[in-house]
């Protein structure tokens, strides 16, 4: 299993190591078709597919188009030997893939590769963030990157992995956001990914890695009694960068990939 969450979308992903995972993963197991789910029509899809393909390499020949606005059926998920999603407004895939969850995360499960840019990684999760700026009110991340939603909304998602997912982390200040959402417990743990920089998942209960030029943010609870809040808890933010993964791998404290 290869899980490849990207933390911004193929404009910001400069380092070829952040979707060298997938790649490598999609020719070891002889992947000959490749889904590339992106929101809007086919005239869309077909517009913004070529900036995705550009950075899969000799793997771009498998990759198919699949625009979220045609519907995607259980049918086509088990069509397929890996998956891109591809980033844009989270609620559109969120909507768009909640009546094939259980088909993708099965056939992820069973060993397809998942290379999720921004939207794309943020619906992987169980608990996926699907936007908002505020929390009871107050600011938690810039409202430009609220999806036109104002409370911050968790969903179920994916499942593909455990924590809560958000990206574009130190370039859009969207670490607030999982920091609230991992205070007031809508997620168990979150991990805020910056752009150019991929978390690479590679089979349960085995330590993550982290590639590209920036970081991983992980977000935990921890226990905190001295604490006057009556209705959150306390968290804690570790980062991790690449040369983490060179030395094996990075594992927070509750953080493996137990899915």
């Amino acid at each position: 299993m290869t899980i490849t969450l990207v933390g911004g979308g193929p404009d910001s992903t400069r380092s070829p190591e952040v979707v060298e995972p997938f790649v490598r993963a999609c020719h070891d197991r002889g992947a000959r078709r490749v889904a590339l789910l992106l929101a809007g029509d086919r005239d869309s899809a077909d517009h913004y597919a070529a900036d995705y393909v550009s950075l899969l390499s000799d793997t771009a020949d498998a990759v198919e188009v699949l625009p979220l606005s045609d519907g995607v059926t259980a049918e086509q998920i088990d069509r397929y030997d890996a998956f891109v999603v591809g980033g844009g407004p989270t609620p559109v895939y969120h909507r768009a893939l909640a009546t094939v969850a259980a088909p993708m995360r099965r056939r992820v499960r069973s060993g397809a590769p998942y290379l999720g840019f921004s939207a794309g990684a943020m619906v992987a999760s169980g608990a996926s963030i699907l936007g908002g700026h505020r929390s009871s009110g107050a600011d938690v991340c810039p409202v430009e990157w609220s999806e036109g939603l104002e409370e911050v909304d968790v969903r179920p998602g994916l499942g593909l992995v455990p924590w809560a997912v958000e990206t574009h982390a130190a370039q859009a200040g969207t670490l607030g956001r999982a920091v609230d959402v991992v205070g007031r417990a809508l997620a168990s743990s979150a991990v805020a990914i910056d752009e150019d920089t991929a978390l690479v998942v590679r089979g349960m209960d085995r330590p993550v890695e982290v590639v590209g030029s920036g970081a991983v943010w992980w977000v935990t609870p921890v226990a905190d009694t001295t604490s006057p809040a009556t209705d959150s808890l306390t968290v804690r933010v570790h980062h991790a960068r690449h040369p983490a993964a060179e030395a094996g791998g990075v594992d927070p404290p509750g953080l493996r990939a137990s899915i």
